[in-house]
């Protein structure tokens, strides 16, 4: 949940006083409670848009029932504790999957705000003072909830917005690998790996979850590399090397350069994690740390795996043998603090490789992605 109840808490003043005024109040409320629903559910039943979301009058009554319960045992009685977050969140994500309006979701919270605003003098006669403190408590309360549950919505739909968004940056990932006889299991462990490596190094979650997302369309613009030099089976001579070097320059073309920072991001890897350390990589030439860090992580990640992966045309390298290379090219190739860093949390790649291990795919069975047995 993106906002805890403590920032609520502190944001709205719910502090002693206010859950003092919810604690009585809530006493008195429980004859009232009734019509209060009634009031709010007769509000849905004569809109067709907002009735249409119960399926009979059996769900509409259990939706009532959890509603009320859901106020009269924490919101109007103040107990904003650990059960009343499950119970906001459920409701949060309730709506959500129902495909509740906002607009009916607030409305409800009108409602039931105008009822109390109606009742408090009722149930207080002849004391304005505590009538008054009652008021903000409820306002504060309501706030409080309607805040918490509308942070759950909208989390999960931008949840399912971000899933969605993000399938679509692997699906075209894949378009670019499966073109070079590569897997979709390659991209899943060299985005992990660049992710356990982003944090290693001290990058917050945010950034290292954007370098996962990010890094599997580095290898994008080989779409746009020809099938005669892409699928040569031997080494490439001269020029069809300099056709293969382009690939970088295509997907920074393919990936636009656009705001968001995690579609920047992914386009900086395109255009760079072929750069090496000592300036002898291309496209640019860049040297050190004029390489943007997601192209230098991108490197080791991506040179690691390609070397512990089994292709039709070589057997996967024992990790002996990779750890070898990569210290005999820190400096030249890779930068050498990454190389250091990377080395240290080798149980995490391990276990990264485990996990997303090739499959045989008619077999059903993994292939394990190195040669360390």
């Amino acid at each position: 949940m993106s906002v805890r109840s403590e920032h609520w808490l502190s944001f709205l003043a719910i502090d002693g006083d206010t859950l003092d005024a919810l604690a009585a109040f809530s006493a008195l409320l429980p004859p009232h409670m009734d019509g209060i629903m009634e009031a709010v559910y007769a509000r849905i039943a004569v809109n067709p848009q907002a009735a249409a979301l119960f399926p009979s009058a059996d769900s509409m009554a259990r939706a009532r029932e959890r509603q009320k319960r859901h106020w009269l045992e924490h919101v109007f009685a103040g107990r904003f504790d650990e059960a009343y977050l499950a119970a906001t969140r459920a409701i949060g994500e309730t709506h959500y999957r129902l495909g509740v309006d906002m607009l009916y979701y607030v409305g409800a919270y009108s409602v039931v705000l105008g009822e109390l605003t109606a009742l408090v003098p009722r149930l207080l006669p002849d004391d304005a003072v505590r009538q008054q403190q009652v008021l903000e408590a409820l306002n504060r309360a309501i706030f409080l909830d309607m805040g918490l549950a509308t942070s759950v919505y909208y989390d999960m739909q931008v949840g399912a917005v971000e899933e969605m968004s993000n399938e679509l940056n692997f699906s075209l990932a894949r378009a670019g690998e499966f073109r070079d006889n590569e897997t979709g299991r390659h991209l899943m462990r060299m985005s992990r790996m660049c992710h356990a490596l982003a944090l290693a190094l001290g990058r917050d979650a945010k950034w290292a979850t954007m370098l996962k997302i990010a890094s599997p369309l580095h290898d994008v613009g080989k779409i746009g590399i020809p099938d005669a030099v892409l699928l040569k089976p031997g080494r490439l001579d001269a020029e069809e090397m300099e056709v293969m070097r382009a690939h970088p320059a295509i997907g920074g073309r393919i990936i636009p350069d656009h705001p968001a920072e995690v579609i920047r991001m992914a386009r900086r890897i395109s255009l760079t994690h072929h750069e090496r350390w000592d300036g002898s990589g291309y496209p640019a030439g860049l040297m050190g740390e004029e390489i943007p860090l997601e192209g230098r992580i991108a490197a080791i990640c991506d040179v690691y795996d390609a070397l512990a992966s089994a292709r039709p045309y070589k057997q996967p390298w024992p990790q002996e043998r990779i750890i070898a290379h990569l210290r005999e090219n820190s400096g030249r190739h890779f930068d050498p603090a990454l190389v250091e860093r990377f080395l240290a949390i080798l149980p995490q790649i391990d276990e990264i490789q485990r996990i997303y291990a090739d499959r045989d795919e008619a077999a059903g069975t993994a292939v394990p992605s190195t040669g360390t047995g």
